[in-house]
């Protein structure tokens, strides 16, 4: 297989498994991936608050099974917009026991922001 998913067929996926998302999904502006990538980055703080790690585990094997046919554009939201959002936000305590279920190329995605944010953040505090 070797198809490449945009933005908007992701997200048509994304509301045939989560279905919960469609009005805040549609309610945001059709065009720009990063504040309904946001939606579902709320949606797995939430169940890490919850701790209800199935449906959690849900949302990253979601990326997991289309992370390799995502046009870069996706790649930079998932990465932005959900990586940072459940990375930095109000579970950010919790990302070690987190990471231990994400699947492997999520991880991998995952772990490579990780060390450039943490990078990045080393190089503006020796300034």
């Amino acid at each position: 297989m070797n198809r490449k998913i945009n933005s908007n067929a992701f997200l048509n996926e994304l509301l045939i498994y989560f279905p919960q998302l469609e009005d805040k999904i549609k309610a945001e502006e059709r065009n720009l991936v990063h504040p309904r990538m946001e939606i579902f980055s709320d949606y797995s703080i939430e169940q890490i608050e919850k701790e209800n790690y199935a449906e959690l585990k849900k949302c990253f094997d979601f990326h997991e099974s289309r992370i390799e046919f995502m046009v870069p554009e996706l790649i930079n939201a998932l990465t932005v917009s959900y990586c940072e959002s459940i990375m930095l936000g109000k579970c950010a305590s919790k990302m070690e026991r987190i990471k231990t279920l994400m699947p492997i190329k999520f991880k991998t995605q995952y772990l490579n922001y990780e060390k450039y944010y943490n990078d990045l953040v080393t190089r503006q505090n020796e300034k």
